[in-house]
């Protein structure tokens, strides 16, 4: 059986022709049972001519038939004279067009036993002059034709069986075939899905392809040049299996990204473009870990122009919604030694120069080292001041109204403080002691009592301490606020939103947070308390949720947790969630440290010697720890802009190398999972359509769900949240594999196609513009034992209706249903594809940038991509 390469037109246009990059293929084809087969056309004269191979004699014959027709109809006529013309061994297929824009149609032979091309040009009478031969890679076994460089000049493609790699023959003047180009591809790819955008901002579409058998990624870029595709391939690790794409804005620099699914890992995978073709891979996700990703989808479900991310799995019944976000990620921290076990570290600028200074507290040296900060965020050594005994805290503030910061420090051992008088240099002169009653472990500082004059607070064993200051450096005599408990931290914020300062306590002890009110002249209501996890050690305020009111984070020790508890603006707070940190976070920092402008949380936890970063939603929620490794025993944090790059730096005090470690912040990304929406048992969601359906300005999204023979819609409320799941049968033994979406009537509301692989059809639900959908479906056939696997929606003969093509994996044809503009559509036109390729998802665009919509196929059985490109 000889197997014939065959694409028809008329005189002056081409009809849809195909490209195939790297492995063989055929093109649109019939098989002939005898050795001699015939293929009909017309020329000038409008007589029906016929073109046949005959293989044993590697000669081309052509019949002139005397009887004029318009179309193609069976060979019942008698034969004139017939016309013999040479070509190389065993000729295989024919392609009939006009190749040199003379408007005379020209044949394209094939010749399995050579490995040339043959071109015969067409003359006015329906001959052809001689055969001239090209040298083609190999054997050609099929061919595909097309104006690939953009020059006006049709080009050609020839694969062949054996070679694994594709010829391309560019047209150099009118009819001269001079270039011979090859693309090949790795072995074993198996393609298991394709995306389409253009990737390098040269407005050609460039193509994604996820290769699961050789573990990478191939990114195929159309080119002006004489290329077809340039390829690009990004390998990801041994056994992580590749098997879907995505593309989008996953970060904020207008370029396009790309997600990946690697099934063999259980994670999803960014590489963010440079918006020249290039790059790098970011960051991965890890899924649930019984889950294998199976396909994505992305789409932006909360308006903020930045790509989220739809993951479906193959062993779950769940979809997850993820969120690309900055990770807050820091660059190679810069380490300082310090004095023994720095516990407390204070930032600010000393010295008027605008930048950061710090201030180290050493516990067991008993001192405080000073370091001036310069231009590029690093610490120049300045001096080391000595208190008395085991210092546990500090604080800075003009205590003398001299316009120059003061240093105050708590001695852990002694009833006192030392107050350090600055110079407004970056050093200190006088030290004032100030005399307590207690102990004091931790301090803060305001003007509690609006007399322009700063008060310290300090937290002592079962009570809070009120040194109201006379704004000369001394304070008057202590008040005492019992709380009964042990207060090991305080912070000081207006919690109630009157202009007031208040304060918090960490209670140890009782495992709460206690609010003090402020009545506005220094006084305070009695302790109010709010629990939180196991023995809160210290507290970090922001607005969490961006609602405007204060929240509170504790690092709760006893369970490696943070504790949150969101504010009411009204000094109470709702009930407390609980993140999962390191061993001991005893110090925690809040800011916005990946410039997305919700706050993030950052605790250091002296027992696991990292620090925890939780990504902020901005409505109160986190993601989860991202751990940065630090020195020995990370005890304590603080964070500034320290090298005006307008990115949060921190500093990490550490008290088993007796370091501070400076780290500066960088632009990285990582994942967060927002919203996971629950399907049936057993659903297997292997396709999903992303749009606004409801007219609502949100996104929503509508699942395929192949075992459960229904599709499930979970409209989107525009802050990661849906509603519950409306569900439409498919039909029984249907098994939905692929939906995609389109106004197929002109009523502005978007309707369903969905491809049924079991039954065999394809399934049109009409939309209502609320976000439901007639349950009255229009069904079509796509041919028995077709198996539908993917289809799309475009318009494929420009005439604004939507059409619909499908992709039939068991039959390994495409189909066509050309769309009649008020809903239904007509019979499917059915296209051949190579044999034995099973083709199973499909993806359109206009490749040629001549205005008409081309499409690309992955072909699952011979690890392949088909581009198809309507040139008419």
């Amino acid at each position: 059986m000889d197997q014939i390469e065959m694409l028809t037109t008329d005189r002056h246009i081409t009809s849809v022709e195909r490209a195939v990059a790297g492995i063989p293929m055929h093109n649109n084809s019939e098989l002939f049972s005898n050795t001699q087969s015939t293929f009909d056309f017309y020329d000038e004269t409008q007589e029906k001519d016929e073109i046949s191979i005959s293989n044993p004699s590697h000669e081309l014959k052509r019949s002139i038939l005397g009887t004029p027709s318009g179309i193609l109809r069976d060979r019942n006529g008698t034969f004139a004279t017939q016309v013999t013309y040479g070509v190389g061994s065993a000729p295989a297929w024919i392609v009939i067009v006009d190749l040199n824009n003379d408007t005379r149609l020209d044949l394209i032979v094939g010749c399995s036993g050579v490995s040339n091309v043959y071109i015969l040009f067409g003359l006015d009478n329906g001959l052809f002059e001689a055969a001239i031969s090209y040298p083609a890679h190999a054997k050609p076994f099929s061919v595909a034709v097309g104006d690939l460089n953009n020059d006006k000049r049709l080009d050609l493609i020839l694969t062949d069986t054996s070679s694994t790699k594709a010829s391309i023959l560019l047209q150099s003047n009118t009819g001269a075939l001079v270039t011979d180009l090859t693309y090949a591809p790795g072995g074993g790819s198996k393609l298991q899905s394709i995306a389409i955008r253009s990737l390098n901002n040269d407005s050609r579409l460039d193509m994604v392809v996820a290769n699961y058998g050789t573990d990478d990624i191939s990114i195929l870029f159309s080119t002006d040049n004489e290329t077809l595709l340039n390829r690009l391939t990004i390998g990801m690790e041994s056994n992580s299996q590749p098997t879907s794409v995505a593309i989008g804005h996953f970060n904020d620099d207008s370029q396009l990204d790309i997600a990946v699914a690697l099934s063999g890992f259980r994670q999803v995978g960014i590489l963010l473009g440079d918006g020249r073709g290039s790059f790098i891979r970011q960051a991965t996700h890890q899924v649930p870990s019984e889950s294998r990703p199976f396909v994505i989808s992305s789409g932006d479900f909360n308006n903020d122009g930045r790509t989220e991310i739809v993951v479906g799995y193959g062993d779950s019944d769940e979809i997850d919604v993820l969120t690309v976000l900055n990770s807050g990620s820091f660059a190679d921290p810069q380490t300082y030694l310090v004095g023994f076990s720095p516990g407390f570290i204070v930032l600010a600028d000393m010295n008027n120069d605008s930048y950061a200074d710090m201030m180290v507290v050493n516990y067991d040296s008993d001192s405080v080292s000073v370091f001036l900060g310069v231009r590029n965020g690093s610490f120049q050594y300045e001096s080391t001041y000595s208190v008395e005994s085991s210092p546990t805290s500090a604080a800075v503030g003009d205590f003398n109204n001299d316009d120059r910061l003061d240093l105050v420090v708590t001695n852990g051992d002694t009833e006192n403080l030392a107050l350090f008088l600055g110079f407004g240099n970056g050093s200190f002169g006088i030290v004032i002691t100030i005399k307590i009653d207690y102990t004091a472990a931790s301090m803060a500082v305001g003007d509690f009592n609006n007399d322009r004059n700063l008060d310290i607070l300090l937290g002592s064993p079962n009570r809070v301490i009120m040194l109201r200051g006379y704004g000369n450096g001394s304070f008057a005599s202590e008040t005492v606020y019992s709380n009964y408990s042990s207060p090991r931290y305080i912070f000081v914020a207006d919690f109630n939103n009157d202009t007031y300062l208040d304060f918090a306590v960490a209670n140890y002890d009782f495992d709460n947070v206690g609010i003090f009110l402020n009545y506005g002249n220094g006084s305070f209501t009695p302790q109010t308390t709010f629990s939180v996890d196991s023995k809160p050690i210290t507290l970090a305020v922001g607005d969490l949720d961006d609602d405007g009111r204060l929240d509170i984070v504790a690092g709760t020790i006893g369970h490696r947790t943070v504790t949150i508890r969101l504010g009411n603006g009204d000094g109470s707070f709702q009930k407390k969630i609980i993140y999962s940190v390191g061993i001991l976070p005893e110090s925690v920092v809040i800011g916005d440290f990946n410039n997305d402008g919700h706050l993030d949380i950052i605790a250091a936890n002296v027992g696991s010697n990292y620090l925890s970063v939780l990504l902020g939603y901005g409505d109160g929620r986190f993601a989860p720890q991202n751990k940065y490794q630090t020195g020995s025993g990370a005890r304590f944090i603080a964070s500034k802009d320290l090298n005006s790059d307008a990115k949060l730096d921190v500093v990490v005090a550490n008290i088993g190398d007796n370091t501070v470690t400076v780290w500066f912040g960088c632009s990285n990304l990582i994942f967060g999972k927002q919203t996971t929406l629950s399907i049936d048992y057993s659903s297997k969601s292997p396709s999903f359509t992303i749009h606004d359906f409801n007219h609502d300005n949100y996104t929503d999204i509508i699942v395929a769900n192949s075992y459960n023979n229904n599709i499930s819609v979970f409209l989107g409320y525009g802050n990661f949240s849906f509603t519950n799941r409306t569900v439409y049968s498919t039909g029984a033994a249907s098994s939905p594999y692929s939906i995609a979406s389109g106004d197929f009537n002109h009523d502005n509301h978007l309707d369903l196609a969905v491809a049924d692989f079991l039954s065999n059809t394809i399934e049109i639900f009409s939309g209502d513009g609320n976000g439901s959908f007639s349950p009255n479906q229009t069904t079509y056939s796509t041919g028995s034992s077709s198996s539908p696997s993917s289809l799309a929606v475009d318009y494929f003969n420009n005439d604004t209706n939507l059409d619909i093509i499908v992709i039939n994996y068991n039959n390994n044809r495409f189909g066509v249903f050309l769309g009649r503009g008020d809903g239904t559509f007509d019979n499917m036109l059915s296209y051949s594809m190579p044999y034995g390729s099973n083709p199973f998802a499909v993806a359109t665009g206009d490749f040629s940038k001549d205005g008409k919509v081309d499409f690309a196929v992955a072909n699952k059985a011979t690890d392949s991509l088909s581009i198809y490109v309507q040139t008419c």
